[in-house]
């Protein structure tokens, strides 16, 4: 006693030969735009990539730009120290070197982006701002012990300051 077995239906059975009311060239036009759109979708791919490497690189010479820029910090520091360790007997010639020098080593500085934080009557703010001493109760900036910098907006190093009591407004005009 064998089942009877049914034919498939017709229309359930696929086929890679054209339907009866779709041509070769349809199938072809089809075939085309779709390997259009993957050309498309391709060049979109690779166009992001390549910004996405653009980004990448370009973050990459920044953060190279602030590592090294960071090191001749101490350089500059030196200068600072050597200005207000100067003697008043000092060759005022070789004086004059020297504040020559900082003035070009100030101007690379400056060409690369380097700006010298401005503290003195600021509010802190522990982003710009390393508090090392306090004198009274306030918060305002009163003292800079060691100048920070910035480098497009991004702090290469806090400046170190005393915190204290902001000056009266007669204080500050000289009364």
């Amino acid at each position: 006693m064998s089942k009877k077995e049914t034919p498939p239906d017709p229309s359930s059975i696929v086929t890679d030969t054209p339907s009866v009311g779709q041509s070769q060239s349809d199938q072809a036009t089809d075939q085309a735009a779709e390997l259009t759109a993957d050309l498309q979708r391709l060049q979109a791919e690779f166009i992001n990539y390549k910004r996405r490497a653009e980004a990448e690189k370009a973050d990459s010479l920044g953060y190279a730009k602030a590592a090294v820029v960071r090191q001749f910090l101490t350089v500059r520091d030196t200068f600072d120290a050597e200005v207000a360790h100067r003697p008043a007997t000092v060759d005022a010639a070789w004086a004059a070197s020297i504040d020559a020098i900082r003035a070009q080593f100030d101007t690379v500085l400056k060409n690369l982006g380097v700006e010298r934080l401005v503290v003195i009557g600021q509010p802190v703010n522990p982003h710009f701002h390393e508090a090392v001493a306090r004198e009274g109760e306030g918060d305002t900036v009163v003292g800079e012990l060691a100048a920070g910098y910035q480098l497009g907006g991004t702090v290469l190093r806090p400046a170190m300051v005393k915190v204290g009591d902001a000056p009266a407004a007669n204080e500050s005009l000289g009364a």
